[in-house]
């Protein structure tokens, strides 16, 4: 089974959580879906998320470009066959990097656009990072494929990214911070805005837990990408 199991690997370190995060998904789904009790063999590059974050605050995405693409050279090099990043901020140049390299790189995006469409959704709230909830990755994905992405008010958007980059990304998950959170998401749904939330963030399902709200899911983007590279990993995506 191995033998045609492709070697993963992850542009992690964005933020550390998350990375831990995806690594523990990786292996024990690896080990659900295929019955065995071996391990995936993956590939981790822990970046600088601080001199990522700079180069997308200071809109230089060109430089932003070149960064990433050195450190999946850097994986590529290391024997990586599926290439990942594991954070959704990042992805606002996806669709550059992809022309860069040559190795198959895994969207996070893309795969819960998927996700959503399979789930019958029209209207799906987005938190995240400042740069995930204002860029138009998300958007313009989601709208090719006929749905609508909703992003809090701007006061709420800022007090998101400021709990993300000052909590979530350094580790700390605080009860006045999810309950916060999930008044947020409690006002769009009431107001009618959104059918669901997407956690667009990879620190965001380590706070908030798909069990917390009854009346709409809370999409786990981490959880919906772990499942769309093991589908490339294993062979069962082309």
């Amino acid at each position: 089974m191995l033998k045609h199991f492709k070697t993963i690997g992850m542009i992690g370190g964005i933020a550390p959580a998350s990375t831990v995060d995806y690594y523990q998904r990786l292996i024990s789904r690896f080990q659900e879906r295929t019955k065995l009790r071996e391990y995936p063999s993956i590939i981790i590059n822990s970046i600088n998320m601080t001199h990522m974050m700079n180069l997308i605050s200071n809109d230089q995405l060109g430089e932003l470009v070149d960064y990433l693409s050195e450190e999946i050279y850097a994986l590529e090099k290391a024997g990586a066959k599926v290439i990942f990043m594991a954070s959704n901020t990042p992805h606002i140049v996806f669709n550059l990097l992809v022309q860069r390299v040559k190795t198959r790189m895994v969207s996070i995006v893309d795969s819960t656009v998927s996700y959503a469409q399979a789930k019958g959704y029209h209207r799906l709230g987005l938190f995240g990072t400042i740069s995930t909830m204002e860029g138009d990755f998300f958007p313009f994905g989601f709208e090719s494929a006929g749905m609508e992405i909703i992003t809090p008010m701007p006061e709420e958007r800022k007090y998101i990214h400021k709990i993300y980059m000052e909590e979530l990304a350094r580790g700390r998950f605080l009860p006045e911070t999810k309950s916060r959170l999930l008044s947020i998401a409690h006002r769009m749904y009431m107001e009618g805005q959104i059918d669901c939330l997407i956690l667009g963030g990879t620190e965001l399902p380590l706070i908030l837990k798909t069990s917390d709200m009854e009346d709409i899911e809370l999409i786990n983007t981490t959880k919906i990408h772990v499942e769309r590279i093991l589908d490339v990993a294993i062979g069962s995506s082309t």
